[in-house]
């Protein structure tokens, strides 16, 4: 019998673990890109060609039409935080020179990046607000699974639709292997000032 529970007590003692870890804590620019390594090697010989830099961005998207012009698409990272909402999207003629841009580069963020939530509140708050989703309050795979909690830099000027920029500090949470639902939790008063799940009607 001791053989037998043993292993059990392994095995639970291993789960408990595993769960110990979410939910998990998503912060600073990642050392990768969202594109493959052929795209980013096109990325790069464009910026390159018109002296852009890129070191603060992560790439998820390279588009060409059958004129031969680009559109590569970036999240942008300022004091190696995401700026939620600041995505760029360059633009570069059918000879591979820029051309345009679109979305705001940020170059300075004066707010800080040190937190006052624990990972345990903002996931509560998330959780708060999915029980009000129908389409997701009986979801397991959501309620029971693990959130990322990331910080990023939230501009609550496109909310409001105020011109100054107006940042804070705020947590982008979702399910971890789910592009949905998620929300984007204030750090400073904990509210939920944005929610999508993904639902268009």
């Amino acid at each position: 019998m001791k053989r037998i529970i043993i292993p059990l007590l392994l095995g639970l003692t291993a789960s408990c673990e595993i769960l110990n870890d979410c939910p998990k804590l998503v912060m600073g620019k990642p050392d990768g890109h969202l594109v493959d390594d052929r795209e980013l090697k096109t990325i790069k010989i464009l910026f390159k060609a018109s002296d852009l830099s890129y070191e603060n961005y992560q790439f998820y998207g390279l588009q060409s039409n059958m004129s031969g012009q680009y559109l590569v698409s970036c999240h942008q990272f300022v004091n190696n935080l995401k700026v939620w909402t600041g995505d760029l999207f360059f633009h570069f003629d059918k000879d591979g020179k820029y051309e345009s841009l679109t979305g705001e580069i940020v170059t300075a963020i004066d707010v800080g990046t040190s937190p006052v939530m624990d990972l345990s509140g903002v996931e509560s708050r998330f959780l708060e607000r999915v029980e009000e989703d129908r389409f997701y309050s009986n979801s397991r795979s959501v309620v029971n699974g693990c959130m990322t909690c990331e910080l990023v830099y939230c501009d609550l000027s496109k909310m409001g639709g105020n011109s100054a920029p107006d940042y804070v500090l705020a947590w982008l949470v979702k399910p971890e292997k789910l592009d949905y639902p998620y929300a984007i939790v204030i750090d400073s008063d904990q509210s939920v000032v944005s929610y999508n799940n993904g639902i268009i009607y």
